[in-house]
């Protein structure tokens, strides 16, 4: 089966689902159907062996090997998966976790040499695929530097995390108020010792105020810590911060991105999540889109290999998310990225994640 009998599949896949949207009638309140995705890119490699290296020759050893991991999956190919999905589904607004740029230099730096920057390969992917995208609002989090050792020798490499919101040009769509900030306040930060001195690591986030039809609201995207939960809760918190935060507005809002807090942990798998952070922004009065839609469907979407090459979908949590505040109805939900057809398309997972996608009903 070739690639595009393959791409077939998935489309009709899509559209079966799409099929069974309730389609809202005519309705006094004048609303209207807005489409969202969230998807964490993932950055390509697992970072452990450089933290944990017990000195100056394993961590430079380490770096290469990560670094090498991360090209080995192949960014350009994994943007064209990116980029199937999006064109399948069509969303008005795509948040983007983990769009990261690589970039390497001579030791001791700058890393100045770009060796794959996500958003602008997904922007060109979409771009010759037909689909007509801007990116509206980006943040930076962490930017690090460190040397590895490769064959031919030291050289730095450079690794800085992009959160991002995209927005479908030919949706009728007005953009706004594009906002970004790092996690600042205190207890928010995540710092990272290692055997060559201490990295520090702030989290972001990224928001769009949007009007489509009439009805204006805001989107936001961010992902919060994954290793410590006392951070990610304050990273909530502040995000939360009814002053002074992402979430301080009237307006109805959207936000999707990776919280890594497990909503079904333990009624699906028995297993008491780490954090509290998604009971938060339920308290917070966020409505969760898959619950709503998809009751009792565990809807996992974390996490395949570090290599992306298990043959079959190891997703065992649901940490990515569609959550709604103001007055604003799910319609519909599905999965992207998790079918093990798109593992034989593409050779690989596009992503450690799989991505959500939600119908909306702002009115």
């Amino acid at each position: 089966m070739n690639r595009y009998v393959l791409s077939a599949v998935v489309a009709l896949g899509v559209v079966v689902c799409a099929g069974a949207l309730p389609v809202p009638a005519a309705r006094a309140d004048a609303g209207t159907t807005v489409t969202v995705m969230t998807r964490n890119l993932y950055f390509g490699t697992d970072l452990t062996p450089v933290i944990d290296a017990p000195n100056a020759q394993a961590f430079t050893t380490a770096v290469a090997s990560a670094y090498d991991e991360a090209q080995a999956s192949d960014f350009a190919e994994r943007a064209g998966a990116w980029a199937d999905e999006i064109a399948l589904v069509h969303p008005d607004l795509v948040g983007l976790n983990e769009a990261v740029q690589w970039r390497t230099g001579p030791a001791g730096g700058p890393a100045t040499t770009d060796a794959g920057n996500f958003v602008p390969l997904l922007l060109s992917a979409l771009a010759a695929r037909g689909q007509h995208y801007v990116l509206a609002s980006e943040s930076t989090g962490y930017d690090v530097e460190a040397p590895g050792l490769f064959s031919n020798g030291l050289m730095d490499v450079r690794l800085t995390q992009h959160e991002a919101i995209l927005a479908r040009t030919d949706d009728a769509l007005t953009l706004s108020n594009p906002q970004s900030e790092q996690y600042e306040s205190p207890g928010t930060i995540e710092t990272i010792p290692t055997v060559v001195g201490t990295f520090t690591l702030p989290w972001s986030w990224a928001s769009i105020d949007v009007t489509k039809n009439g009805q204006t609201f805001r989107v936001a995207t961010t992902h919060l810590d994954s290793d410590f939960g006392a951070i990610q809760a304050a990273q909530a918190q502040e995000f939360l911060n009814p002053l002074n935060g992402p979430a301080a507005t009237t307006m109805p809002m959207i936000l999707v991105g990776d919280l890594n807090s497990d909503a079904d942990a333990t009624s699906i798998t028995g297993v008491v999540s780490d954090t509290e952070t998604y009971s938060d922004f339920i308290a917070a009065g966020f409505r969760d889109s898959w619950a709503e839609t998809r009751p009792g469907d565990p809807g996992y979407t974390c996490c395949e290999a570090e290599n992306l090459l298990n043959p079959t979908p190891t997703l065992n949590t649901r940490i990515d998310y569609v959550l709604t505040r103001g007055p604003i109805t799910p319609l519909l939900d599905v999965l992207v990225g998790n079918t093990v057809l798109e593992r034989l398309l593409y050779g690989r997972w596009a992503s450690d994640h799989a991505g959500v996608a939600a119908v909306l009903y702002v009115h």
